[in-house]
């Protein structure tokens, strides 16, 4: 069921079970994230899944007559009881808008304050969504984000497990929609995640505020001037992948899908060990490297990159090195097996005699879990 269906059937009791489930504690969380918006009359608010309009009508009667609100929310039911909501002639007029936070019809730069309380975690791509709130914000405009968020502290993950262990159980007909507040949670972002990407789309000043652990979390910020692009990274034109029989060195294939661009030319490089007197077993040898590389190439995203197999033998270090020169390669990216690379110490010989004497930058691949402090020393 997607989810604006979902919110369809729950709209005529979302706010009673909703106070019930936070145990009174969302009443208080929407007027903190209010209050945190700084609200004066003549401002422009947009509130974005804005649900049954219980926080919007704060935020209308927090601005006044002068102002003007828009609440937007991809369900039409919880619109229609919205809609009765605003009565009060000393509110700022609100408009109701049927739409999805990841394509708001609205141009660049027009709202004063951007607002999303309880919906990001429910689009479909909620990365989308905090973008198009950036852009429809006027620089100097505030952010404020109030979700539920994947939480990592011990009290945050409790809270989590007792929402999921309360709305699981729920077998009422009527009442069974709720099941998506546990599970939800899987989707998402941590409030760490959620910070960067606000920093990321130039959310500025950025402060956190949290309840039950860091399961709730309130964060708020200011969005910064444009500024012309900066580019702190300039993919290559080509590249080194030195492939070494690991599944570590294989995990490259999903940095460079994610960040070299289309067209790039990706050279698999493999040095092999000394080859041996019986061509028997050097071929056999060569027929696994081979299978290797064509594993790597299959990694990598179809008919987007220009590959190149390289099999070559000698010191690995300085023929990697000799590599990224003889095909004019601006990066060699490479993994490394030893757990404890992150601290600088314990690397493998190879990766440390590359990230000396090579002259373009070169970019480990930890091993899986080099990231886990147990790990970091």
């Amino acid at each position: 069921m997607e989810t604006p269906e979902l919110f369809n059937e729950i709209a005529v009791h979302y706010d009673k079970w909703s106070n019930v489930l936070s145990g009174e504690g969302i009443r208080a969380w929407h007027r903190f994230a209010v209050d945190h918006m700084h609200l004066g009359p003549g401002l422009t608010v947009l509130d974005v899944g804005c649900g049954t309009g219980t926080a919007t009508c704060m935020m209308a009667k927090a601005i006044g007559p002068e102002g003007h609100v828009v609440g937007l929310d991809p369900s039409s039911a919880m619109l229609a009881v919205a809609k009765s909501m605003v009565r009060h002639y000393s509110y700022a007029p609100v408009e109701w808008v049927l739409g999805t936070g990841e394509h708001l019809p609205f141009e660049d730069k027009v709202f004063d304050r951007v607002t999303a309380q309880f919906s990001l975690r429910n689009m479909h791509h909620w990365t989308e969504g905090l973008q198009e709130m950036v852009r429809v914000l006027q620089d100097d405009g505030q952010l404020t984000i109030l979700e539920m968020v994947q939480p990592t502290t011990a009290l945050g993950t409790l809270a989590r497990n007792s929402l999921g262990a309360i709305t699981a159980k729920i077998s009422d007909a009527t009442l069974t929609p709720y099941q998506w507040l546990g599970l939800s949670l899987h989707h998402a972002p941590t409030a760490e995640e959620l910070r960067q990407e606000a920093l990321r789309h130039g959310i500025q000043e950025i402060a956190t505020h949290h309840w039950l652990g860091d399961l709730v979390v309130e964060l708020h910020g200011r969005k910064g001037p444009s500024l012309a692009p900066h580019k702190t990274f300039s993919p290559p034109a080509a590249l080194v992948w030195a492939l070494d029989g690991s599944i570590t060195s294989l995990q490259g294939a999903s940095w460079i899908n994610a960040f070299i661009s289309a067209g790039t030319s990706v050279h698999l490089v493999t040095v092999m060990p000394k080859a041996t007197p019986a061509a028997k077993i050097r071929d056999t040898d060569r027929a696994a490297w081979l299978r290797h590389h064509h594993t790597a190439e299959g990694l990598l995203t179809a008919g987007r990159f220009l590959t190149q197999t390289h099999m070559v033998e000698g010191n690995p270090g300085r023929r990697l090195i000799e590599l990224a020169t003889e095909t004019q390669s601006q990066m060699i990216l490479m993994g490394d097996k030893h757990s404890r690379i992150l601290t600088g110490r314990g690397m493998g010989r190879v990766v440390r005699y590359v990230s000396a004497h090579s002259p373009v930058p070169v970019l480990i691949i930890p091993p899986i879990g080099a990231l886990n402090s147990q790990n970091i020393s």
